[in-house]
């Protein structure tokens, strides 16, 4: 009897064990990129920075714009949102010129035609210029982790719902009898 629990406990930990890895493949390769594709996040705009002591806020990944990124970095002193477009900015001053005066809440980076907007709130500049120092192109072992929220593309036919009524799916909404 104590073989048989064992064995049960063995399965439910493999089981779980499975279930960890949020959906994704071993490296996240081809689940990664139907995410993001599903999203509508177009691979050469993936960027990320490291910003000492803020974490990515990993519920905050998403799409921006048509196809571009976004994320969020937070600690217990502000958040900085770094979002990603084509195009050649234009929209802030760039991070390395960024000026300690406090009138600076966001700053760009461009690389490689990708303009990567970075937005503090309750950061100082030097932290804003420290996050466009190490903005970078995402690697892709950082994928699986960087996209492990986005929603996965529904597999097949959507779910029928089977509270509609027949025809174009619309709620009969005639007057009954009484008004």
């Amino acid at each position: 009897m104590a073989a048989a629990g064992g064995l049960v406990g063995a399965l439910v930990v493999l089981a779980l064990g499975a279930c960890g890895g949020g959906g994704t493949t071993g490296t996240g390769g081809a689940d990664v990129a139907a995410r993001m594709q599903y999203a509508g996040i177009a691979r050469d705009l993936v960027y990320v920075t490291d910003v000492d002591g803020f974490d990515l806020a990993v519920q905050s990944v998403g799409v921006s714009g048509d196809e571009g990124m976004s994320a969020a970095y937070v600690s217990p002193a502000g958040t900085v949102l770094l979002r990603t477009s084509r195009g050649a900015g234009g929209q802030a001053p760039a991070c390395a010129q960024l000026e300690d005066d406090g009138a600076g809440a966001s700053c760009e980076v461009v690389a490689d035609g990708v303009h990567v907007l970075l937005e503090g709130d309750g950061v100082d500049a030097a932290t804003l210029r420290a996050a466009g120092a190490a903005v970078r192109p995402a690697r892709d072992g950082e994928l699986a982790t960087l996209f492990s929220e986005l929603p996965t593309p529904p597999d097949g036919e959507p779910v029928e719902r089977g509270d509609l009524p027949e025809g174009d799916g619309a709620p009969d909404n005639d007057p009954g009898p009484g008004g």
